[in-house]
């Protein structure tokens, strides 16, 4: 009896150590002297944020921003398990990311990115194969090539607005929602870009226009095109990624449920299948001009072919396969999703402003001529001069100002730091709120959050890209690799969208300003209410 009492008592008392350990495993532990919420649960600030998105305030960097009005520039949320160290203040965020020693993309994000892409750059840490990628793929965002890729922008500039012209001829001036239009758009360019040929999306999806639409409301709902297998393999890949950022273990999550998902395999093999494929088209074409001693163009005809050119006839230090599939995957998710949000967001914007539409449009016409059914492709060097253009690159950087897709940096520090005069340990994850920063009020003035093209603009007119702060694409060595990429998409999109059509307010239904964010921040709902300059009203 003795025994089997004793066996009890220590089963309880290990079991009460067992449950005492864990929770102060979990219990949130802040740094001293960096503010934060008080800790009312093992939850941390977790039911914090879910009140507030229950409030309607529904995006974190909105939490975020709410935090800085209590704590200051610099804070903590407190999470079981970890805490996170945010700093809103623009200059000691340059101060700590631009010495280019003190942080890195933290080991948990690389390893969310590495559950589906481990030999990309988005895993690797800042280490010599890391340098190694952005070395061979780097001449893919020089002048010279951007030039050259500039007409297959525009091709499919041309394309969205053929669809969009074919669904004014159905909906005449209906709203239609047109995110999709911006990822099948851009899908199609990336594509082309990284591999030399179009999938077609846009064109598939004017063909699936229906031949008549009957109009019952002011809001048309048309019908969805079939989403091509690669998009679609996009999204379940997507899917994982927010999958493992919401989970506090995100490794044990992938394992449990996407690599258990069939869904998830059989469109990450088709997805990679699409980019092996790719791969070796490229290396036996490669294979077969050596043989006659020509080689690839020195002016490659997109970036697949411009790796393997700098492997075979530069000497540069070859990537793996596997490498070169992780990093094209890379350049499709990044390339097109987020230039996608940014033009969600830029069409909710220029209705609310008539007068910057006008002047505008009225600048396209002029620079790059009025026939607005002309295909030709827009003249790089014309597009690229911001004397020539300076409404266009103001209304493009007040666009990313605002948008703020990425609005947050999320790094981890390599080594003990002082930041605004506290102490933050090696290892602390921190959060640079560089959305916060691009809208500062300090900097700005009181419109800060307002979207106003003309604060770019001198008082002759000219564009000033010093006008302020805007951290659209990163700080540092990590910064976007494609934003010169991106930032030409998007002027190519909006010049010819704006020779062609004004954007006229859509219905109070379908122009909601909520938000959804996880990777990057887009608009719930993106609507148009298109009219044509040729046969526009006068107001």
């Amino acid at each position: 009896m003795y025994a089997a009492l004793a066996t009890t008592v220590t089963v309880v008392l290990l079991s009460a150590l067992l449950a005492r350990l864990s929770y102060l495993w979990i219990l949130p532990r802040p740094l001293p002297d960096i503010p934060h919420n008080p800790i009312t649960s093992l939850l941390g600030d977790i039911p914090a944020i879910a009140q507030y998105e229950k409030d309607g305030k529904v995006t974190f960097t909105d939490f975020i921003a709410h935090l800085t009005t209590i704590h200051g520039p610099i804070l903590q949320i407190l999470l079981p398990w970890r805490r996170i160290v945010v700093v809103a203040d623009r200059v000691e965020a340059a101060r700590i990311i631009l010495s280019g020693k003190a942080v890195d993309t933290s080991q948990r994000l690389r390893t969310i990115f590495a559950t589906a892409l481990p030999n990309s750059q988005l895993a690797l840490p800042a280490n010599e194969v890391w340098k190694k990628h952005r070395r061979l793929a780097g001449p893919s965002m020089s002048r010279r090539y951007l030039e050259r890729m500039s007409s297959r922008i525009s091709f499919g500039a041309n394309e969205l607005v053929g669809l969009w012209r074919g669904k004014i001829g159905l909906v005449d001036n209906s709203a239609f929602d047109v995110a999709m239009d911006f990822h099948l758009a851009t899908m199609d360019n990336i594509i082309n870009i990284a591999l030399g040929e179009s999938i077609g999306a846009v064109k598939s999806a004017y063909s699936a226009l229906p031949l008549t639409y009957s109009r019952s409301t002011n809001v048309a709902q048309l019908p969805q095109p079939e989403f091509p297998p690669l998009y679609k393999a996009g999204e379940v890949i997507a899917e994982g990624f927010k999958r493992a950022l919401q989970s506090p273990c995100p490794g044990i999550t992938t394992w449990l449920f996407t690599y258990t998902s069939p869904t998830w395999w059989r469109f990450y093999n088709l997805l990679t299948s699409f980019f092996n494929d790719a791969i070796v088209r490229t290396r036996e074409r490669e294979a077969g001009l050596g043989r006659t001693g020509q080689g690839l163009s020195t002016n490659a005809d997109c970036v697949l072919d411009m790796i393997v050119q700098r492997e075979i006839q530069e000497g540069a230090e070859a990537l793996g396969d596997k490498d070169i599939l992780d990093e094209l995957i890379t350049y499709f998710f990044g390339g097109q999703d987020t230039t996608a949000s940014v033009l969600s967001w830029l069409v909710k914007y220029l209705p609310t402003d008539p007068e910057i539409q006008r002047r505008l449009h009225e600048e396209m016409c002029v620079v790059f001529g009025a026939d607005i059914e002309s295909t030709e492709p827009l003249d790089f060097n014309l597009i690229d001069d911001s004397e020539r253009v300076p409404i266009l690159e103001a209304v493009v950087a007040e666009t990313l100002r605002c948008a703020a897709v990425a609005s947050i940096i999320s790094r981890e520090l390599l080594r003990d730091e002082v930041i605004l005069g506290r102490l933050i340990p090696k290892g602390t994850q921190l959060f640079f709120a560089t959305g916060l920063m691009s809208k500062s009020e300090a900097e700005w003035g009181s419109d800060a959050k307002e979207w106003r093209p003309s604060r770019w603009l001198t008082l002759d007119g000219a564009f000033n890209r010093s006008a302020g702060p805007s951290i659209p694409f990163g700080m540092g060595q990590r910064s976007c690799f494609g934003q010169r990429l991106a930032i030409l998409q998007l002027k190519i999109y909006l010049a010819t969208m704006s020779r062609e059509f004004f954007f006229k307010p859509v219905p109070c239904e379908v122009n909601s300003w909520e938000a959804s964010e996880l990777i990057l921040r887009r608009p719930k709902m993106s609507y148009v209410s298109l009219e044509r300059w040729d046969v526009k009203s006068e107001p």
